[in-house]
């Protein structure tokens, strides 16, 4: 439990988290288009939303591809109901941007 603590802990993660629950199968070159992090702070980001097994990955080609976990699902459903920061919304605007032609 403390992993999935320790995932929940920093705002980034969790919009990458609430991205993902937008997009299932989401590539990794649309979440790099949404934050403007180096590749190994998103990297790191990514790695450890999948230590605390609330996102899967998978390799389709040559990119890495994400998608909630049951447990994932789950949090991001709480995330939902109890966010006051209105942080889904913003999330929901940002997937607006995404570049969803691009071929992976």
């Amino acid at each position: 439990m403390e992993k999935i603590f320790k995932a929940l802990g920093e705002r980034t993660r969790l919009e990458i988290l609430l991205l993902i629950s937008l997009n299932p199968n989401i590539c990794l070159c649309h979440i790099e288009e949404c934050f403007h992090l180096s590749n190994s702070n998103l990297s790191r980001h990514l790695k450890e939303l999948e230590n605390s097994e609330l996102v899967m990955a998978f390799k389709l080609s040559k990119w890495k591809h994400y998608q909630l976990s049951p447990l994932g699902k789950q949090i991001v459903e709480l995330i939902k109901t109890i966010d006051n920061e209105n942080l889904f919304q913003q999330v929901i605007k940002l997937n607006l941007l995404l570049n969803k032609e691009s071929q992976c």
